[in-house]
């Protein structure tokens, strides 16, 4: 199929869209794109349809967390204070609670404090 315009572009992109065809319009999105560069209306339809993009970023390990975690997985091994809300900090228990509001209230500071109920 030939398309003469940008409006022929993007009316054919929403029938591709209508009629599940997904892929379709992505392609009608990057050929329209190709010839019609200038246009903010295909630049928009190109940028909605455009593939999603994920990135990562490689952060250091934060050992109070992992000492938390592990703090925590420990507990569930041994079953102690099964079905209890736990307030735990670089591996240390701070609190022990029936909800997490219980945990808050007993404590003044929490940040970088690993709430979880122990199950």
């Amino acid at each position: 199929m030939t398309y003469n315009t940008p409006e022929d572009y993007i009316n054919a992109m929403r029938e591709a869209i209508s009629s599940g065809a997904h892929t379709k319009a992505q392609e009608l999105s990057t050929q329209a794109l190709k010839h019609y560069p200038d246009r903010e209306d295909i630049k928009k339809c190109a940028d909605i349809l455009a593939p999603s993009k994920i990135t990562s970023v490689k952060r250091p390990i934060d050992k109070g967390w992992q000492k938390s975690r592990e703090w925590v997985s420990q507990q569930r091994r041994d079953r102690k204070y099964l079905n209890q809300w736990v307030a735990v900090r670089d591996g240390e228990l701070l609190a022990i609670g029936s909800s997490i509001d219980d945990l808050v209230e007993q404590i003044d500071d929490t940040n970088d404090v690993f709430f979880t109920v122990i199950y």
